[in-house]
């Protein structure tokens, strides 16, 4: 299972995606499915579902949250873990 944390733009993804890097983590940049999206234009950063607490919390101490966390389970559906807008 991997986790989708959904952005407003490609550069805030990107961002984040450089902040978890420097903490450690790996993720990777994509655009939200579609099933999913809830703008046209958003962004995500996939990281594996057993670093996600690391990932808000070193997310948040730079100031960056991410708009909404996206749960991808094994199947490849989705669901809104949390709803942080």
């Amino acid at each position: 299972m991997h986790y989708l944390l959904t952005f407003r733009s490609l550069t805030y993804a990107q961002r984040a995606e450089r902040i978890l890097e420097r903490a450690g983590v790996a993720g990777t940049v994509s655009r939200v499915p579609k099933a999913a999206a809830t703008r046209g234009c958003a962004y995500c950063v996939t990281v594996a579902a057993r670093h996600i607490a690391r990932c808000l919390d070193v997310l948040r101490a730079a100031g960056l949250s991410p708009e909404r966390v996206l749960l991808r389970r094994a199947d490849g559906s989705l669901e809104a873990d949390h709803d942080l807008s």
